[in-house]
């Protein structure tokens, strides 16, 4: 449980944003002057998203604001409570009771990053997410593509080279040795062919 305590008559120059980052059980104390108790509307506004309880405590002059501060400083922390205080004038509340205390300039310190904040990150995130597995998605695809092509020439090729082999009998050699009279190409030509045909009857 944390109480955060600070002047109200301050709070109009404090940084509020981060206060969403208080639990419910945690508590906002303003300490006022008698017949000032009004928020300025920028901390009102500021205080839209709190979740946290707020809380006053009526002063009669602002000559007692420190040593109320300094009171709740000790009260809260005698009663193991998580004390802070939010101020610019760090110097006007006693050393030996800011011991007990984290003072801060700013809610920003301590309250964490905003919902909102939050939220832009994780859709970030998600969209980065989406966009990796896109870019994975068309590689993968253009990969099979090029593995499919490979294939085929593979394919074709080993289809080209059996029909060679398969083909036994040049007849257009054969017609050129006759034409030409060469005898010994075309015997050898002849040669081969019946070689083929006995291999085919084994």
């Amino acid at each position: 449980m944390k109480y955060v305590i600070l002047s109200l008559t301050e709070s109009s120059k404090i940084d509020f944003s981060g206060c969403d980052g208080l639990s419910k059980a945690d508590h906002i104390v303003f300490v006022y002057v008698k017949g000032k108790k009004a928020l300025p509307a920028k901390v009102s506004s500021s205080l839209e998203d709190a979740k946290a309880t707020v809380d006053y405590v009526e002063i009669g002059a602002a000559t007692e604001l420190w040593a109320t501060v300094s009171y709740l400083i000790g009260f809260h922390a005698a009663s193991k409570h998580e004390v802070i205080v939010v101020t610019s004038e760090k110097g006007k509340i006693p050393s030996r009771v800011a011991k007990d205390a984290k003072i801060l300039t700013s809610f920003k310190s301590f309250g964490g990053t905003s919902s909102a904040s939050s939220k832009k990150t994780t859709a970030k995130k998600t969209s980065t997410a989406k966009k990796t597995t896109a870019k994975k998605t068309t590689t993968a695809k253009k990969s099979t593509t090029t593995k499919k092509a490979s294939t085929t020439k593979k394919t074709a090729t080993k289809k080209t080279a059996a029909k060679k082999k398969d083909d036994g009998l040049d007849v257009g050699s054969i017609l050129t040795s006759i034409s030409k009279g060469d005898t010994k190409k075309l015997t050898k030509e002849f040669t081969n062919l019946a070689n083929q045909i006995m291999k085919g009857k084994k």
